[in-house]
């Protein structure tokens, strides 16, 4: 989104999700509506309806203890692999709903070698299991974070028990989801009535008019000079008197440092970009990637 900032480049939803699985294998979730069936690497997303609604709570409990992610997978007993098929889980959890979806269909292969390489961690999950309000526990990943689904009954025993506990951490937090052409939004916030506040969406989306074109390059260019109302200004020290002379080689020092950001911006941009373009080359081809409707990376940066 940043990047859509300072280029005021018109990049469509799905250009976005395309784009981000060179970022990296985590980011394309993170322009879901909150959930997604996701494959591969993490990067093919398949958008479904937000099971849970925002502002469902749940607790993650984090051991200070650390695990190496190759240990785990080398640790990976492939016999006690599940057989359970994802597509079939994805539609039960969608049709039973979360909470009432069974715990045996709460699979993350990972917990056989995370519990062997550390033994704790499974004496942790066990614990949490037994406290009452969470509907559902389960390890996050590779670990060692463990997230419960619900909240606690009684609320102030739970923290005492664990977040005051050595060597543990617990995060209260809540579910997030958000709806077609708009961004995510604090569950805790009322909710603004469209009729008093007109809702733009954050990029130029296929099917928008002109009129809505327009409005969301308005909204960008508000939020860019937001940014940079942001960023402290210089201070102006002309009116302070000094009894020191400057040295002019600390002057030109400073200028050749000032030159040196403004590059070194310029180059981790146009780094960003040109990887881009790789990206697209690597998946469309040349002649795909030259046919993009989006301007090459030399233009973004004119």
């Amino acid at each position: 989104m940043c990047v859509l900032l300072l280029t005021q480049l018109s990049l469509s939803h799905i250009q976005l999700i395309e784009w981000s699985g060179a970022l990296g294998s985590d980011i394309t979730f993170f322009l879901s509506r909150g959930t997604a069936y996701c494959t591969g690497r993490g990067e093919i997303m398949t958008p479904i309806d937000p099971p849970l609604p925002s502002g469902a709570k749940l607790s993650i409990v984090k051991p200070n203890l650390g695990l190496s992610t190759p240990k785990v997978f080398k640790a990976l007993d492939y016999d006690q692999l599940s057989t359970e098929d994802p597509q079939m889980l994805c539609d039960l959890f969608l049709m039973e709903g979360v909470v009432n979806t069974d715990d045996k269909y709460y699979i993350n292969d990972l917990e056989q070698p995370a519990f062997d390489c550390l033994p704790e961690l499974k004496a942790l999950k066990d614990e949490l299991l037994e406290v009452e309000g969470f509907d559902h526990v389960m390890m996050s990943g590779s670990g060692t974070s463990i997230f419960c689904i619900g909240e606690p009954t009684d609320k102030d025993a739970f923290m005492k028990e664990f977040d005051e506990r050595d060597g543990v951490s617990v995060f209260n937090a809540a579910f997030i989801s958000r709806e077609e052409g708009s961004w995510f939004q604090d569950p805790s916030e009322p909710i603004v009535d469209e009729a008093e506040e007109e809702v733009v969406a954050p990029i130029i989306e296929e099917g928008m008019t002109a009129e809505e074109a327009e409005k969301v390059r308005e909204s960008r260019l508000k939020a860019a000079e937001a940014m940079k109302e942001s960023i402290p200004a210089e201070p102006d020290n002309s009116d302070i008197e000094t009894t020191e002379s400057i040295p002019e080689s600390d002057s030109s020092e400073t200028e050749t440092k000032d030159a040196g950001s403004s590059s070194n911006f310029s180059k981790g941009l146009r780094s960003i970009l040109n990887g881009q373009r790789k990206f697209e080359e690597s998946r469309f081809g040349e002649k795909g990637a030259s046919s993009f409707s989006s301007p090459t990376p030399s233009k973004w940066l004119e």
